[in-house]
């Protein structure tokens, strides 16, 4: 891969760097002065380790400048969230975005680690992906003391593939994030994906939507994370807004919409088995005592293939526009990359 700036996808201009993890974060979390593993080398099998200070990418000074704004925002967040004390919506939308770009920008990283390896040039960057599609982030406290700082999920075939979910603990907190098209909205009670029928000899897929069912769940996913969790799911159409609007122009979706015009739905929070709406200036609060029974029982590794293979499942497709080679082609493909992951969860089942 020739040398792209993470934020925007152009050859970086008055050229920056780009950390994957911000330096109050490896301060934050003991890292400063550490190497970290990022994964392994899928050429030479080799585990890749890095000082954690140099784990860094090329970008834009102006898109690196830009997002140094939110980065910002997000460190007070997140020594909030560390301490049991309160946040707001707003707090949490601006966290999501961080976690957009910690998500893509691993991404990215892996592929340039590789060289190549995967011979798939990115389709979009960290600018792309930020606010796009509908999100997710569950947020564990595990009340151990200590420092850490671990990201797991990102360096499988799957993920290669799909950046859509990772794992991420900040010392005594374990994040689950994780973005698609439309991976929350059904849960939620908005227009959801009902059904994709790829093009032959093209990357585009038709998508039929389901009309909105305005019930709200408090389980999105099947796949067991950690427990117990509380979690905040938004669902982001504007893409399909735009493609089929009068799926959107329904009472329930804009009742429960910052923008309906942009396409942004407000924030739906799970806790203790029920699930609300969110305001964006709502005072929020993720304590969660009854995690304390589990202290040094919870598996960080393993939650995350899991709910990268029930991804890579989730979507119903009609094949019936394939030639009979493109059919055993897609089914080997993803035959590939499940079996991949299950291999994967065997081998970390911890």
């Amino acid at each position: 891969m020739k040398p792209a700036c993470v934020f925007c996808g152009n050859q970086p201009n008055d050229k920056n760097k780009e950390h994957v993890f911000p330096k109050w974060l490896l301060k934050m979390t003991g890292f400063d002065k550490k190497e970290m593993s990022v994964g392994s080398n899928w050429d030479t099998k080799k585990e890749i380790v890095f000082n954690s200070l140099s784990y860094t990418f090329p970008a834009c000074k102006s898109c690196n400048d830009a997002f140094a704004v939110i980065e910002g925002k997000v460190k007070p967040i997140m020594e909030k969230l560390l301490l049991d004390q309160d946040v707001t919506g707003l707090d949490i939308e601006l966290l999501l975005d961080w976690f957009d770009k910690i998500r893509i920008s691993a991404w990215l990283g892996v592929k340039y680690l590789n060289k190549d390896f995967f011979r798939m040039t990115p389709k979009y960057y960290i600018n792309q992906r930020k606010g796009i599609k509908d999100r997710y982030l569950s947020i564990t406290n595990t009340y151990q003391e200590g420092k850490t700082l671990n990201i797991s999920g990102i360096n499988t075939i799957g993920f290669m593939l799909s950046p859509t979910a990772l794992t991420l603990r900040v010392n005594n907190l374990i994040f689950v994030n994780c973005s698609s098209d439309l991976i929350v909205s059904r849960k939620l009670g908005f227009p959801y994906r009902k059904l994709e029928i790829p093009t032959p000899d093209s990357e585009t897929v038709d998508v039929i939507l389901g009309r909105a069912t305005k019930k709200m769940s408090p389980k999105i996913f099947d796949s067991k994370l950690y427990t117990p969790c509380i979690f905040i799911a938004q669902p982001i159409f504007k893409i399909y807004k735009e493609f089929q609007p009068s799926f959107y122009d329904d009472d329930y979706v804009k009742d429960n919409s910052y923008d309906h015009e942009n396409g942004v739905g407000k924030l739906f929070m799970g806790k203790g088995g029920k699930i609300k709406t969110v305001e964006r200036d709502d005072t929020l609060n993720f304590a969660m005592p009854d995690a304390k029974v589990n202290l040094g029982k919870i598996k960080v590794v393993q939650p995350i293939i899991d709910l990268q293979i029930e991804l890579l499942l989730e979507p119903k497709r009609n094949l019936k526009n394939l030639t009979a080679e493109q059919k055993v082609n897609e089914f080997k493909v993803k035959k590939l990359i499940l079996d991949s992951l299950i291999e994967t969860a065997k081998i970390y089942n911890y």
